[in-house]
């Protein structure tokens, strides 16, 4: 029982959910609701390897991806919002290298905490939702409205100072 116990503890999550945030942090300046987001599974089913829809995120193209652990007994709706990221777009970066990159910190000792715990406890779960954007201005932006709006649980850095003064006042 304890084993089972210490398992449910570090799978522990917490999330944040503030209407007030979300009215207040508009992603002006695009619609979410008539963009397409692309979606693949992180790893492989084995978890060793990354899965091969990686290899299908476009390498010229910058935009916004979401992390988020798909449940699967209640389809599309039992899915957990994990971490939100921007890949902008330079001559060595694009969403394709970005995301790969998540892999390598995973395995990596250095690499962050979060990261490592995120892929080791729902990696075989973990799935990418991405969109394609042109403007890093507006992939900047539209990464910080979205973690100000939603405070993925992931996410050590929270733009607002507002928001993240409110948070560690009670952390």
């Amino acid at each position: 029982m304890y084993d089972f116990a210490e398992k449910i503890k570090l799978h522990e999550v917490e999330f944040e959910l503030v209407p007030e945030l979300w009215e207040r942090f508009r992603c002006d300046g695009i619609d979410l609701n008539c963009i397409t987001w692309n979606e693949t599974k992180f790893l492989s089913d084995d978890g060793r390897t990354l899965n091969e829809g990686m290899n299908l995120l476009p390498n010229d193209k910058g935009g916004i991806y979401i992390f988020y652990v798909k449940c699967g007994i209640l389809p599309n709706i039992s899915n957990y919002l994990m971490y939100i990221g921007k890949a902008d777009i330079t001559e060595r970066n694009s969403l394709r290298v970005r995301c790969k990159k998540y892999f390598g910190e995973y395995k990596s000792k250095e690499g962050r905490p979060k990261i490592q715990r995120l892929v080791k406890y729902w990696g075989k779960y973990l799935h990418l939702k991405y969109i394609e954007l042109d403007d890093n201005n507006l992939i900047k932006r539209l990464e910080i409205n979205l973690i100000n709006s939603i405070l993925p649980p992931f996410n050590d850095y929270i733009p607002d100072k507002k928001t993240r003064d409110a948070k560690k006042a009670f952390s």
